[in-house]
């Protein structure tokens, strides 16, 4: 039943029964915690006591809320993720794939792959990708590079798909699902930024209904959710069922958060009930404002990706706007409409930034970045197009696993001493988190070329303990 909510539903009732909280935790219910907003929050903040069912072993409320999750999404089972879709895609690693094993996975995945792969211990295969051709950016994987994967790598444990991308692009999940099927092995799709899509035909089709036997979605990502808050989705297809829940609640803590257990339920009852009419509403403003930025003399905001191979839709919700018509970057572009015009956009990049726009966001939120952007680019309006950013797309030299490169002894070097040695740290510029090098590959030339061309831009780089990156950690051999 839509607008159904099991767990909100027992919170407001423990909220009117006034308890005193014997229990955890440690703030009694909001009492010990001072700022009037944290004490409204501490009602909400309760622990695993009967009336709120037990995450790790579900029966009441968690379960009902769990089945009703399953149904909007379309799974045969759905799991509550309260340590984010970090938790999910590393169970989902150590569930399907053993040491030593191949998993077929994109190379513009998230750090959280790394962490699967060294629970794990598996080995990773990486299928290459397709790249914009003008910006670098990752936009796909395609079928038929999954395909030659597959014949190339016979006895593969399952494929690893990240679609959507960080920039909104997604892959043929339908097709790569086929393949899949083909050869007997799961599809798991890190479906983190497309938790809305189920909820609209004219958005990416979701992974679940292109055939994918598992997903994870961020909902906290793109829906009413607080941080943290994710979902794992597993198909009826999928099959060793058991040892993915095992894996599960290996990973998932035993105090769970109910206030975003609560807001993951909350979310899933209003996207049933008006899910369609705002993603509707928010379709409408993206194709008129992209218009509109599309107008202002050195920006662009378009759906180009489209046209690139593999590339089966766009999320109109988030605007990629390239700035190469200005005299100043994506960094400076970011800093100009926090400081002058309140606004905070997700992410900037030397040729662009990336705004994510929300259901609830109103037309005057719209108005006021395209404003702010015409305001700005008339200042800095320059004509003449940047020269095009660096990109790397390049299958790595994978000398150890990411388990053996993680437990491997290591040696600090000079960064710029490095080449041709394997990697004991990883580098990646964030966001997107997206690396560039992970432990147990070799620095090659060409991947040192590029990780400094990202520190002389003013990328911020993580995974290092250098920050300024003039030491990095190798594995001694």
């Amino acid at each position: 039943m839509a607008g159904k909510t099991p767990i909100y539903s027992a919170l407001l009732k423990y909220m009117e029964e006034n308890c005193v909280r014997l229990h955890m935790p440690g703030h009694a219910g909001g009492k010990g915690l001072a700022p009037p907003v944290f004490k409204q929050m501490g009602f909400f903040d309760v622990t695993e006591i009967p009336p709120f069912d037990n995450l790790h072993l579900p029966t009441g409320i968690i379960e009902e809320s769990r089945q009703l999750l399953a149904k909007v999404y379309g799974a045969y089972q759905s799991f509550f993720l309260v340590n984010g879709a970090t938790s999910g895609i590393q169970a989902l690693f150590l569930g399907l794939a053993g040491e030593g094993e191949k998993v077929l996975v994109n190379r513009h995945m998230h750090t959280s792959f790394f962490g699967g792969m060294v629970l794990a211990g598996c080995k990773p295969v990486y299928i290459p990708y397709k790249v914009d051709g003008e910006w670098g950016l990752p936009l796909a994987v395609a079928a038929a590079d999954v395909d030659k994967a597959l014949m190339d790598n016979p006895g593969a444990r399952f494929i690893f798909i990240t679609s959507p991308t960080y920039y909104g692009t997604a892959s043929d999940i339908k097709g790569i699902a086929e393949l899949a099927g083909r050869y007997n092995i799961p599809l798991a799709v890190d479906e983190a930024h497309g938790g809305h899509f189920a909820f609209h035909p004219s958005y990416p089709p979701s992974s679940l209904a292109s055939g994918a036997d598992a997903v994870v979605n961020g909902l906290h990502k793109t829906l009413p959710v607080f941080n943290q808050g994710a979902c794992l989705h597993i198909s009826s297809s999928l099959k060793d069922k058991e040892r993915i829940f095992r894996s599960y609640t290996l990973l998932t803590t035993t105090s769970p958060s109910y206030p975003i257990l609560a807001s993951i339920e909350m979310a899933r009852a209003v996207m049933e009930e008006k899910g369609y009419e705002l993603l509707d509403r928010a379709l409408r403003w993206a194709e008129e404002y992209k218009k509109k930025i599309n107008q202002i003399k050195g920006l662009r905001c378009g759906d180009e990706f489209l046209e690139a191979e593999g590339v089966t839709g766009h999320d109109p919700l988030k605007l990629v706007i390239f700035c190469d018509g200005l005299t100043i970057d994506g960094y400076k572009l970011d800093y100009l409409l926090r400081r002058d015009y309140r606004i905070q956009v997700e992410m900037s990049q030397p040729h662009l930034i990336l705004a994510m726009m929300s259901i609830f966001h109103e037309r005057e939120d719209w108005e006021k970045l395209y404003k702010s952007l015409a305001f700005i680019a008339e200042k800095y309006y320059n004509g003449k197009r940047k020269d095009k950013p660096r990109a790397i797309n390049l299958i790595p030299q994978v000398a150890l696993t990411p388990r053996q490169a993680f437990l491997a002894p290591k040696k600090q070097v000079k960064f710029k001493e490095s080449k041709g040695f394997i990697a004991g740290e990883m580098v990646a510029a964030y966001p997107p988190g997206i690396p560039c090098l992970l432990p147990g590959e070799v620095i090659s030339e060409e991947v040192y070329d590029y990780i400094m061309y990202l520190k002389t831009r003013g990328a911020y780089l993580v995974g290092i303990k250098d920050k300024d990156l003039n030491f990095i950690d190798i594995i001694e051999t």
